[in-house]
């Protein structure tokens, strides 16, 4: 049963959002503590969108995995329209909900989150999930300037616009029978990490465990995203945006991966399979990471959408989200590499602020 009285939620969605949120945590130790490495989802992208050598084999069966575990989730609960749990929302919003983000917000919100996670070396995943834990200032700070101008853009549109960004609710594009469409990703993914288990193993198999621990976290990963309603754009957005119907049933998806992490990355005194942590090495809190962190905060207020929840929405296929938001999403990105190289000279952008 929904609750409302200036708070609206719904209790089975916040078990749901702790057991997704564990997951989650779960998904990104192993991950951690096997292979010594943060699960940055904007990061993965980029690698793969750059055709980064050393890593692109790993990261491509990781989020393979995340779509992987989506499309069975899809599947399992009707396509989308069953309840995880009796009483729950729906596990996926209908694609009415989805393509309200329309044409323009689609364009702007992907390019914002790319530009953003680029330029602030991170998103929820990075910064969130696996910064918090480890204590990170850097992550601190982006994380309360994303998180604070997601609530301040999602809140602006609500009460100022009174609809969703650029877009009418309406504005959709007939793709095909769902059953055959999330078949078609399902198999797709599969291929995919199957792919990149050959491609490592004629590269450098020594390096075949990367693969597969990768699979595992992006597996495990992606169940954490469709049980906790991070999948759930509207949800998303609902949380964002202060009204007499917030939604803070999402704010107990970071709590408990953040919970479960900050044991976990304590457990270790090295990875098992790693002969060190890969950790980032930059702590120092400045223009770029703010910058950065607040225009990501921007466009996920606008589209209700990062990386991670972006790939598993593909066995819910829209042009929307699943082409334009995801090729935008990396023209984001690359344009801020080329912006950071262009300004790492210029030292307002790189000067400790704290």
């Amino acid at each position: 049963m929904t609750k409302c009285n200036n708070i609206c939620w719904n209790p089975d969605d916040v078990y749901l959002a702790l057991i997704g949120g564990c997951l989650i945590g779960v998904a990104t130790s192993i991950h951690y503590m096997l292979m010594g490495r943060v699960t940055g989802f904007s990061g993965i992208y980029y690698s793969l969108i750059t055709f980064d050598k050393g890593s692109w084999n790993w990261k491509l069966s990781l989020m393979s995995s995340v779509m992987l575990a989506s499309c069975i989730m899809f599947k399992i609960y009707d396509y989308g329209s069953s309840s995880i749990l009796n009483g729950a929302s729906p596990s996926y919003n209908t694609e009415q909900m989805l393509t309200g983000i329309g044409w323009g917000g689609s364009v702007l919100s992907g390019f914002l989150v790319g530009f953003g996670t680029k330029m602030g070396n991170g998103c929820t995943s990075g910064h969130g999930v696996c910064g918090l834990p480890r204590l990170s200032m850097r992550s601190f700070v982006a994380v309360c300037t994303f998180m604070g101008m997601g609530f301040i853009t999602a809140t602006f549109r609500y009460w100022v616009i009174n609809k969703d960004f650029y877009g009418p609710f309406n504005n959709i594009i007939p793709i095909g029978d769902y059953p055959i469409i999330s078949t078609v990703f399902l198999c797709a993914s599969v291929a995919l990490i199957v792919l990149s288990f050959v491609l490592q193993k004629i590269q450098d198999q020594s390096k075949i465990i990367d693969v597969a621990v990768a699979s595992l976290t992006g597996f495990i990963f992606g169940l954490g995203l469709v049980i906790s309603g991070m999948v759930q754009r509207l949800k998303i957005i609902s949380f964002l945006t202060i009204s007499n119907i917030w939604d803070p049933s999402l704010a107990f998806v970071m709590i408990t991966a953040v919970g479960v992490n900050f044991i976990t990355f304590r457990i270790l005194d090295k990875p098992v399979f790693n002969t060190k942590f890969e950790l980032p090495t930059n702590k120092t809190v400045d223009l770029k990471l703010i910058l950065g962190a607040a225009l990501f905060g921007m466009g996920w207020g606008i589209g209700g959408l990062c990386p991670g929840p972006a790939i598993a929405l593909y066995p819910e296929f829209t042009i929307q989200i699943g082409i334009i938001f995801m090729i935008f999403l990396g023209v984001g990105q690359i344009t801020a590499n080329y912006v950071v190289e262009r300004t790492k000279d210029v030292e307002i952008m790189s000067k400790p602020l704290l």
